[in-house]
């Protein structure tokens, strides 16, 4: 018997290989492969009319992917432009070695007990949307989940997850980031008795060898994972919730491009099933479905138990005594936090001590030599360190031009910077620094979390991984120090992002019985986001936003894809860029803008040109991009990157 076999590597086609004992479509298997053994998964049939020598399968395993899962990866590949290839590879999930250890010695399966003991009592408007979730049940229905920040929109899957439970469903939960995980795996386990099944770049292989076997099997539950959980073989998945489904993160930027949240609304509609997509802030795009009926809107408009949203304020920082990075009516407040016992968190989406050092003497600038990038000073660990390539120094005591030894200056806030004025101007205060520099693992997330609603610290200081999803009780103000930040730049979502992530934060205020107060310092208070924050005006913002979009004909009125070129020399880079803009088919509905060096022309020493493809909502850019790229043959040297429906324009 002839098979056709694909194998997890970045190619598209399946090759054909002889199997003596019966074999299934979807098996995975052991085959020779480039004088090695290779894993891959039994694609098709053999053509009729294969005159070819094929080579033996060596092995086949008891593992079987659902035939849902084939149809998946044939649309992803289609759909991104990637090889077939490489989104199995996030279907297999495991290396080969790993595979080896299950056919040696497979994984006795636990079984889990859920107890459904802790249900928490849901308010009208929580019943009523997860009774419209669980009537859509066996059917293709996406939900947009949308509810200020502290409605309870969890509590809303979480009643939909146990229905599942109760059926013996598998129910996939998405989280943006690892971070996230820490309190929601407690609410879990409160009210379901155990754990559920993790997926991320920190779980082990060894817990991800044991997962992947039960997910296939049908014998895990509910898994919760990062984006590449959508990619699971689950031959029984009954719902799909995409938490804090605006959340840049879902992108994924390297190697296969795709976006977890589009992804997974079409898995939801090729298994016919429900998929709810939860967030206190939309992304315009979810947002703009909803209005147009293509998903079912539930709003929930009230804070759970009566808990009232926090009072906004701006303070106008061309107004403020200059010296210190925080504001006299932050200051303020943060002493009268300390009077009431209460906490107090200081936001800054900047890692490090400052984003530039310079020579005060001669201007000299420390820049990354391998990226067109600052280098940030981290203080304490006593490096300047590029946050693109990862490339690091101590940091020197001359500067190297004119070797003054008194004349190197930081410029800028980071959160290092704040921490110090901090622990300066408040020195009885118990305080801690939150950022990945300090806390990079789920046991360290698990501690700090804990320190916090223990109160065993004052005043936080931290970058977006406190942002959102964390209940803090007696956390009561929010201080932005820059709400400027991520304001300027190329990107489109500038507005939409800065917007969503300083509501984020904002809502970790006031959570409880206590008010909550946030302070914006800005240098730009009468900004449309600011005035929108201050007065809870979310509606205002996003109107303006769509019909800006809607004016320029930009997502989602329009469809973008991006190409970039990348190669070690600049002028062969910049060479073909040039000839392939030449070649561009002239087609109405479609223009191709560009080539242009990127924003950040050099990364990791490879030189970057740019084209940015826009076109009407009804094109399809596949096709046209195809067409565009076969024209002209491209030097092995140069590396061809094609984004569609970017969210990153660096």
């Amino acid at each position: 018997m002839q098979v056709q076999v694909l194998i997890p590597t970045a190619l598209n086609q399946a090759f054909t290989y002889e199997s003596s004992d019966q074999i299934t479509l979807g098996q995975v298997v052991l085959v020779p492969f480039r004088n090695k053994t290779e894993l891959g998964v039994v694609w098709d049939s053999a053509p009729s009319d294969y005159s070819g020598v094929a080579k033996p399968i060596e092995s086949v395993t008891e593992y079987i992917l659902p035939e849902s899962i084939k149809h998946f990866v044939e649309w992803v590949a289609d759909y991104t432009m990637t090889p077939r290839g490489l989104i199995l590879k996030m279907v297999l999930a495991l290396p080969s070695s790993e595979f080896r250890k299950l056919f040696k010695k497979p994984y006795e399966a636990k079984s889990l007990t859920y107890t459904f003991v802790h249900t928490i009592e849901l308010s009208k408007e929580q019943k009523n949307a997860a009774d419209f979730i669980q009537k859509a049940q066996n059917k293709f229905q996406p939900f947009l989940l949308d509810g200020v920040t502290g409605s309870g929109k969890t509590e809303v899957y979480l009643s939909v997850i146990e229905n599942i439970l109760k059926q013996n469903g598998q129910a996939l939960v998405l989280l943006p980031e690892i971070a996230l995980t820490t309190q929601w795996l407690e609410r879990f386990e409160k009210r379901f008795g155990v754990l559920p099944h993790l997926w991320h770049s920190g779980v082990t292989q060894k817990h991800k060898r044991e997962s992947w076997q039960q997910i296939v099997k049908g014998e895990a539950g509910v898994v919760v994972g990062a984006r590449s959980a959508l990619f699971l073989p689950f031959p029984n998945l009954k719902a799909i919730i995409v938490d804090e489904e605006h959340d840049a993160s879902y992108k994924q930027e390297e190697q296969v491009l795709y976006h977890a949240r589009d992804m997974a609304v079409v898995r939801a509609q090729q298994l016919n099933i429900p998929i709810v997509l939860a967030s206190a802030t939309p992304s315009l795009e979810t947002l703009v479905n909803a209005q147009k009926g293509r998903y079912q809107h539930l709003i929930l408009e009230d804070r759970f138990a009566g808990a009232q949203l926090p009072s906004v304020s701006i303070v106008d920082m061309r107004q403020q005594k200059k010296g210190f990075w925080l504001s006299e009516p932050l200051y303020k407040g943060i002493i009268e936090r300390l009077k009431l016992g209460e906490q107090t968190l200081l936001f800054l989406n900047r890692r490090g001590y400052a984003p530039l050092t310079l020579c005060r003497t001669c201007g000299h600038r420390f820049m990354c030599p391998g990226c067109d990038a600052w280098l940030v000073q981290h203080k304490n660990a006593y490096q300047l360190r590029c946050h693109h390539c990862g490339f690091y120094k101590e940091i020197p005591k001359e500067c190297p031009e004119c070797h003054n030894t008194d004349a190197l200056t930081p410029c800028g806030p980071g959160v290092e910077r704040i921490h110090e004025e901090v622990i300066a101007r408040f020195p009885e205060a118990r305080v801690l620094l939150a950022a990945s520099d300090v806390i990079s693992t789920p046991k360290e997330m698990k501690q700090m979390i804990e320190q916090i609603a223990d109160h065993k610290v004052d005043i936080v200081i931290g970058t977006q991984m406190l942002a959102k999803g964390h209940h803090f009780p007696l956390l009561t103000l929010v201080g932005v120090v820059d709400a400027d930040l991520g304001l300027n730049g190329s990107d489109l979502r500038a507005g939409e992002k800065t917007y969503q992530l300083l509501h984020q934060v904002s809502g970790r205020a006031g959570r409880e019985k206590r008010e909550g107060e946030v302070m914006l310092q800005t240098f730009n208070p009468d900004h449309a986001i600011m005035q929108a924050l201050k007065d809870h005006n979310r509606e205002e913002f996003y109107e303006y936003e769509i019909q800006e979009r809607q004016l320029h004909e930009m997502p989602p009125f329009g469809r973008l894809a991006a190409v970039v070129l990348s190669g070690l020399d600049e002028v062969q880079v910049q060479e073909m860029a040039r000839q392939l803009g030449k070649l561009a088919p002239i087609v109405p509905g479609i223009r191709v803008l560009g080539p242009v060096p990127a924003p950040i022309a050099r990364v990791r020493s490879r030189f970057r040109w740019r084209f940015l493809i826009k076109a009407d909502r009804t094109m399809r850019l596949q096709s046209y991009l195809k067409d565009w790229l076969d024209r002209t043959k491209i030097s092995q040297s140069i590396r061809v990157s094609v984004d569609i429906d970017p969210q990153s324009f660096m």
